[in-house]
């Protein structure tokens, strides 16, 4: 009697979840998306145009949308659950869930796609991990792992789909293994092609496109690639060619980016044109660019790298020269470490200054990449950045404190904000240490007018 109350139960919260519905409030995005009879290579900055009531610890989930030509579709961040979008009237649409995933927790950030009418879930982190697999939803049922020929780290956080070359192109950002400290130490771009399921990687980001953080993108296939604001432009790049072109119509650029704290949110393309709504204003605008619209820039998006063999005896007469200068460097440097009189009167020296020093900027901009990327600076870092790593306890706490208090007055000052810049966490693996970050919000108003000049 008691398995078969087990298995009615089991089967009671099974059904129970495949039936769970959810009546969301329309917006001009979401009747667009649910109308159109075409397929969306990808749906961008979808947290402005939807949210469903379910929290995921203490944060409202972040919700992702998929069009394809069986419908619209939901997919929780971070979990197995899918919805369907299955009624639409004048206020609502009803998302109904379809999956019978038990929650797994490793693939936030994510690349979701369909090929095919079949969702894919390729990346993502979860569990103090960042991974490279490929994961296909089989509707009414759960999530089946595919297999691919090379892991690279994959998220959401730069990349392009182009669904009739059958390929993506990603960025895979630096990173450290929390664990282990194995990590890259460079950009690199990768194609991945959804039919082999294959990657390939292509070369090093190009250094003059420090891609780390985006105030808009849209995914643009007509185009065979992607555009993005940066540096005062709005450029598209096309992995396929290795090109650059900068948006010279100044109109386009205007409607995109002319109103001041506006930005473009949720993004798409459908039918050749773009389509997207502005901060604090649901209005779906759409707009047709075409390669007129642009002008090729002087240099590539990533560095090929082959088995040339001038190549090869450069990197190594190179690396000679790198060594050789660190190994000079530290010997030098060994003998003139500053006392800490001499640190505490520098730190000292700038309190009467609100405009931020060198060493702040890097350690700024710094903690703004690793914040981009769900990471963190730790303490032995922020020593490091602050050229105390060989302090005793007691200076590193005061001049950590003094830094930090520091860089914080001035953000108030310079920004006319009342926020915590530069905050402190608890590290998960260690409670007695702390973790720092930027929130994005706080990287927004300091990244969006360093960019503006």
């Amino acid at each position: 009697m008691k398995i078969i109350s087990t298995t009615f139960l089991v089967l009671f919260l099974t059904l129970s979840a495949k039936t769970q519905s959810y009546n969301i409030p329309t917006t001009p995005v979401l009747r667009h998306l649910y109308n159109t009879k075409n397929e969306i290579s990808s749906i961008r900055y979808t947290d402005k145009s939807i949210s469903f009531p379910i929290n995921l610890g203490l944060q409202k989930a972040k919700i992702r949308l998929i069009k394809n030509k069986n419908g619209l579709f939901a997919v929780v961040d971070g979990t197995g659950k899918v919805f369907k979008a299955t009624n639409l009237n004048d206020s609502t649409v009803t998302f109904t869930r379809i999956d019978s995933t038990e929650y797994y927790g490793n693939n936030f950030n994510a690349i979701y796609y369909s090929n095919n009418g079949i969702i894919y879930s390729f990346g993502g982190y979860g569990f103090w991990n960042k991974n490279g697999q490929l994961i296909h939803f089989t509707p009414g049922s759960e999530w089946t792992i595919d297999k691919i020929n090379k892991r690279y780290t994959t998220e959401c956080w730069f990349y392009t789909y182009q669904p009739e070359k059958s390929k993506i192109y990603y960025l895979e950002y630096p990173w450290k293994e929390e664990a282990t400290y194995d990590g890259i130490d460079k950009t690199s771009v990768i194609e991945f092609n959804t039919l082999k399921k294959e990657n390939t990687y292509l070369g090093k980001l190009n250094d003059k496109l420090k891609i780390h953080w985006l105030f808009f993108d849209i995914d643009v296939p007509s185009l065979n690639g992607i555009i993005f604001y940066y540096e005062r432009d709005i450029l598209l790049l096309d992995f396929s060619k290795n090109k650059v072109y900068k948006l010279v119509n100044n109109q386009v650029k205007d409607e995109l980016i002319a109103k001041a704290g506006s930005e473009p949110q949720t993004t798409f393309e459908d039918a050749g044109k773009i389509y997207y709504t502005l901060t604090n204003d649901p209005t779906l605008r759409s707009l047709k660019l075409t390669m007129s619209d642009f002008k090729e820039e002087p240099y590539p998006i990533y560095i090929s790298e082959n088995n040339n063999k001038v190549l090869i005896i450069i990197s190594i007469i190179l690396i000679i020269i790198i060594i050789s200068s660190i190994i000079i460097y530290k010997k030098r440097t060994k003998s003139n470490l500053p006392t800490t009189s001499e640190k505490e009167e520098s730190y000292s020296l700038d309190l009467n200054s609100n405009e931020f020093n060198s060493i702040e900027i890097n350690l700024i901009s710094n903690l703004i990449e690793k914040s981009n990327m769900d990471s963190h600076l730790t303490l032995d870092e922020l020593n490091t950045y602050l050229g105390i790593k060989r302090k005793a306890i007691e200076i590193q706490k005061r001049v950590r404190a003094e830094a930090i208090n520091r860089i914080n007055h001035k953000f108030n000052v310079n920004f006319n904000v009342e926020t915590t810049f530069i905050e402190r966490t608890r590290s998960a693996e260690d409670r007695r240490y702390f973790n720092y970050i930027i929130s994005k919000d706080n990287a927004k108003i300091y990244l969006k007018k360093v960019n503006n000049g």
